[in-house]
């Protein structure tokens, strides 16, 4: 991921804004089918943009403990 693009955020910041592990958020992620992978050279991330993030921390509040 770009480090200078702010409309998109990486996995583990994701995890922390939304208060969840990543193993809980590439659930919410898969489930949901938000998020997308940024590929940057060899090496690729999921990151989501700001509505994405607003759909996972509905979803997160939603699901069950």
């Amino acid at each position: 991921m770009d480090g200078n693009n702010l409309d998109q955020v990486g996995e583990r910041r994701a995890a922390i804004l939304l208060g969840v592990t990543t193993i809980e958020l590439r659930q919410l992620s898969r489930v949901s089918g938000l998020g997308h992978v940024e590929k940057s050279g060899s090496s690729e991330q999921m990151v989501y943009t700001y509505e994405e993030l607003r759909r996972l921390g509905l979803l997160a509040a939603q699901a069950p403990d």
